[in-house]
């Protein structure tokens, strides 16, 4: 046994304060630590079994222990020790956290207490562990809870004087999570007026009395955002004076406005019920339970008290016994969901005895689980009044002496006069309550239109118009149609007044035939007009109908409508036509084109009506035409962009775009982005932000990005919108996140939606570019292959290069010897073809060197190079040449205009343009060379003109800088001098242009980089 162990044995037999503070302490461990011996701690089996060790293995050694508490707790842990040695007034409590064998954490709450010598000198040290681990997630579990609720909570130390906000309380007050609160600048944030002063009071009482308090007020943010909040508080007192306030501070704001908005709505449905005066009345369809409002009871003049006990019984003792058939029927209806809304005319009792109207009005708005109406909610209106207004209204029409009817908004009839059913031969028929379009069949769609509108509140009338009834017989009326409305201002049907003018109109026919034939001014008419015979021979004609057709009056009489008339148009003109003459229509239009004297199709609108004498007999047709082919090819081109359009929206099932609002709440999510996201419109629109569709890491980083960009924090969904909100749009790549959790690339550009200058919320356009990085991915292995098929073709272009060479010299060698020992074989023609062949051979092997050199070795980078300088060595080592072939050199460039480039390359490129410029120089004229340049963007052109021998460009153009392409027939020329050249120059990233005139002379265009 530990000698600690047994000494703490036999203190606690001596000092019961030690036996106490065990019992009250010690629940899951027990240390007892020698100071003077450090080293030494003896810990009991729970101390150990607690945090998953076998006490069997552990050593009662101090630092057993030390390499599993926390770092942070340990450094208290020590600090709180030393206190406590110090002063024994000062109690040694702590909690840490130490790592459990299975490598969890587990919370330990220690309690200590020193052991002195007779000096009070600390000399062993006594503690208990009990496991918090359990509290401690629950209170972790609680704050997430919190959070999540939008609770903080708060505390002000009244002795320090200190203020404690937590952090979800700051994220209510919109502040930093570093900001300190203190208690005079803490109060200010509620808002100036009720709120304000509130708090003050209730923090006050809470002070001076210890009154808890739990107030909803509002406050002002860091943001200057108005927010409804719940504060309550509770006091801690100390020997009668406060010395703690603490509590809870809780976002309400959404809660506190949707209420605000509640009560808002029913005091307008209350403010709106009470305009109208009715009454209104609640019925649990179920247990027969009845609420009525005092309105309702008023209208059969009665109050609450005299209605006693009320249930849906009094309603039915109180109505009309035929009436309840009808609202019975019309209740099942909307039990049965035949009918949403319940409307019924019913007749009440009054008290006075007296029967009255009213309009019954409700809706179910539950049901049972088992889908039965449970309560429904309903209006009483007092329609008495308006019920006798139409009774006296019925009896007006009915006795009036002119045809008249009444009918309700289904076209029922209500109420007739005689003389309606007199005209109409309705003297043996039940017509009221039935439909008119049962009455007269052959109502045509015309009227059906005019009766929907009239029922819309506008009001039709016409002074003359043919009815034609079913059996063949018809009427010339003047009519008029009009709505009338009931007591709420609604429309309650239409009334129809009709006089029958058919004598009138046949005494009218005789005069239409002069009348129709001078109508109007014919001649000034706008649009043309003309008078035709049977035949389709122009009677007569307007101005403009000419204009249109393009003949003028005389040539167009001499024709008939057919000869203008498109062929693929005339037939169904002439059978409209003689539908015309055979009385099956009155008029007829229709859209043709006209064949135009100048050979133009001209497209019109053709009006066409038949004047008939007396007998019935046709006279001649009027037909009016107007012009409309620049209507018809802006439809075309309307047409089109249409086309265009709806391209671009078909298009768009692949293209996201989703709007939002300032607050980045999702309103637009269009279908296009269900495609992409695989989520529904209605998961995502006011439920969720565009963050839930992006990358968390992507946001994060694009936010630090315009943070250090722009000196400010920028993120969440400000990371989107900021360059919209400085007025520009931005286009840039995100991943986008799906429904299942996959995610793919996309091209993202954010614009701001404004009205009238002010953002109001913000577009973004999405196109998934997977394909496009997948062909980016497939372009970047083709461009390692290419490059190392490139330097294998580097390496084969030297391997030849080198072994042609070699060989060629070797044969050249050979041939030397074989003269040297055999000098009469010179003059063999054999041997001297094969001399020429092997000179041949090691010139063309020098040009392809050359060529190889050039595309291969050149790694330095390019210098500075006067181009003044390396064409006066140019022309140098041509002078002679020159001179003896009679070429002036004019060099017009600038002495201080340089280049860059590689010296050897520029000065092998002047010195092959110059040699061939004199090489191919006219004999025709004196020929010169004139050097000269211009600057035009990075270049300078050097401008080689000669007036030499040219090229014949159109035949020539595709093979100029090709090897070996020659173009004078010059017995030395080689076409090398401009394949080399060409690719001199486009090696050091310059480039050749050319112009020539064959037997005028050529210019050379060399574009060398500007240094």
């Amino acid at each position: 046994m530990s000698y600690l162990k047994k000494e703490l044995y036999e203190l606690i037999k001596i000092d019961n304060s030690i036996f106490d503070f065990i019992q009250e302490s010690a629940l899951d461990g027990l240390w007892y630590w020698d100071l003077e011996k450090p080293e030494e701690e003896w810990m009991n089996p729970k101390f150990w079994t607690t945090l998953g060790y076998d006490p069997l293995e552990m050593p009662h050694k101090s630092a057993s222990w030390q390499d599993i508490i926390h770092t942070d707790d340990l450094k208290k842990a020590t600090e709180n020790f030393i206190k406590h040695c110090e002063n024994p007034s000062h109690l040694y409590e702590q909690i840490a956290r130490y790592k459990h064998k299975n490598g969890t954490t587990v919370w330990i709450k220690c309690s200590g207490k020193a052991i002195r010598d007779q000096n009070g000198k600390a000399i062993r040290m006594l503690g208990a562990h009990t496991d918090i681990t359990h509290l401690k997630k629950q209170e972790e579990f609680l704050k997430n809870c919190n959070s999540a609720a939008r609770i903080g909570y708060w505390e002000v130390d009244l002795i320090s004087q200190t203020l404690h906000w937590s952090p979800v309380t700051k994220e209510i007050h919109e502040v930093g999570a570093d900001y300190e609160p203190n208690l005079d600048t803490a109060i200010n944030f509620y808002k100036e007026g009720d709120s304000r002063a509130q708090i003050i009071a209730s923090v006050g009482l809470a002070i001076s009395e210890g009154a808890p308090f739990d107030h909803k007020l509002q406050i002002v943010t860091a943001e200057n955002n108005t927010r409804w909040i719940r504060s309550i508080g509770q006091t801690e007192f100390s020997n009668g004076v406060c010395t703690r306030i603490y509590g809870t501070f809780q976002d309400i704001h959404t809660e506190k406005e949707a209420k605000l908005a509640l009560i808002q709505e029913k005091e307008k449905l209350q403010s709106v019920l009470e305009g109208t005066n009715s009454g209104t009345w609640e019925w649990n369809v179920q247990t027969g339970e009845a609420h009525f409002n005092k309105r309702w009871a008023e209208i059969i003049g009665y109050t609450l008290e005299e209605l006693e006990p009320i249930s849906i019984q009094t309603w039915i003792d109180l109505a009309h016994p035929d009436d309840l058939i009808t609202s019975g029927e019309k209740l099942n209806n909307c039990f049965e969901k035949k009918s949403e809304f319940y409307n019924c005319e019913c007749r009440m009792k009054h008290k006075n005895g007296e029967w009255i109207w009213v309009l019954d009005r409700g809706k179910v708005i539950s049901w049972t689980e088992e889908g039965l109406p449970l309560m429904m909610y309903g209006t009483h209106s007092d329609i008495t009044e308006y019920k006798k207004t139409f009774e006296r209204n019925k009896l007006f029409i009915e006795q009036t002496p002119t045809a008249i009817a009444m009918f309700d908004t289904n076209l029922c009839y209500l109420a007739s006069s005689e003389k309606w059913r007199d005209d109409y031969g309705l003297q043996d028929k039940t017509i009221i309550g039935k439909s008119h379009y049962e009455i007269f069949p052959e109502i045509g769609e015309e009227w059906k239109q005019i009766h929907r509108e009239c029922l819309s509140g506008i009001t039709k009338k016409r002074d003359e118009d043919k009815f034609v009834r079913s059996d063949g017989t018809f009427h010339w009326l003047k009519w008029e149609v009009k709505p009338w409305y009931t007591d709420n201002g609604t429309v309650g049907g239409l009334i129809m007044y009709t006089t029958d003018i058919t004598a009138r109109k046949k005494t009218e026919e005789q005069l239409r035939i002069s009348e129709e034939a001078f109508r109007g001014n014919f001649e000034s008419a706008a649009i043309g007009m003309a008078l035709l015979n049977e035949s389709g021979q122009w009677l007569k004609v307007n101005k403009s109908l000419c204009e249109i057709v393009g003949y003028n009056e005389e040539e167009l009489m001499l024709l008939t409508f057919q000869d203008i008339t498109h062929p693929d148009d005339l037939d169904t003109d002439l059978n409209l036509l003689q539908e015309l003459i055979d009385g099956k229509r009155s008029f007829y239009h229709m859209e043709k084109r006209y064949l135009c004297k100048d050979g133009s199709i001209v497209s019109i609108i053709l009006a066409a009506s038949l004047v008939r004498d007396e007998d019935n007999k046709p006279i001649y047709f009027i037909s009016q035409i107007i012009d409309i082919t620049a209507q018809k090819r802006a439809e075309k081109e309307l047409e089109h962009a249409l086309s265009k359009i709806q391209g671009i929206f078909d298009a768009s099932t692949q293209v996201s775009i989703i709007e939002t609002d300032v607050n980045g709440i999702i309103t637009t999510f269009n279908v296009g982005a269900e495609n992409l996201l695989g989520y529904l419109k209605e998961e995502i629109i006011f439920l969720k932000t565009p963050e839930a569709i992006h990358l968390k890491e992507e946001i994060i980083a694009r936010g630090i990005e315009l943070s250090s960009e722009n000196n400010c924090k920028i993120e969440g969904f400000n990371v989107f919108t900021h360059a919209a909100n400085n007025g520009e749009f931005e286009t840039r790549e995100w991943t986008y996140v799906k429904k299942d959790g996959s995610q793919f690339p996309v091209q993202l550009t954010v614009t701001a939606v404004k009205n009238r200058d002010i953002i109001i919320g913000y577009l973004g356009i999405a196109v998934d570019i997977s394909i496009i990085k997948k062909a980016e991915n497939e372009i970047q292995s083709l461009l390692h292959v290419t490059k190392d098929q490139n330097e294998r073709l580097k390496n084969f272009a030297h391997i030849v290069s080198h072994n042609l060479r070699s060989h060629s010299g070797n044969i050249a060698m050979m041939l030397d010897l074989l003269l040297y020992e055999n000098p009469t074989y010179a003059e063999n023609e054999i041997v001297q073809l094969l001399d020429g062949a092997s000179k041949n051979l090691k010139e063309t092997i020098g040009h392809l060197n050359e060529v190889v050199l050039m595309n291969t070795t050149i790694s330095e980078n390019l210098i500075t190079i006067n181009l003044q300088k390396s064409l006066k060595t140019s022309i140098n080592s041509i002078n002679a040449l020159a001179k003896i072939s009679n070429v002036t050199i004019y060099n017009e460039v600038d002495p201080n205009l340089e280049i860059l480039g590689i010296s050897a390359y520029v000065d092998s490129i002047l010195l092959n343009f110059l040699s061939n410029a004199v090489k191919y120089k006219s004999d025709k004229r004196s020929a010169f060379i004139k050097l000269y340049t211009e600057i035009e963007n990075d270049f300078v052109v050097l401008h080689i003109e000669d007036n030499g021998l040219g090229i014949d460009l159109k035949k020539h153009s595709g093979k100029l800088f090709g090897m070996y392409k020659t173009f004078h027939g010059n017995s030395d020329a080689r076409g090398i001098g401009l394949f080399i050249t060409k690719n001199q120059i486009e090696a050091i990233s310059g480039k050749i242009k050319v112009t020539s005139d064959l037997d005028k002379g050529t210019t050379f265009k060399l574009y060398f980089k500007y240094a």
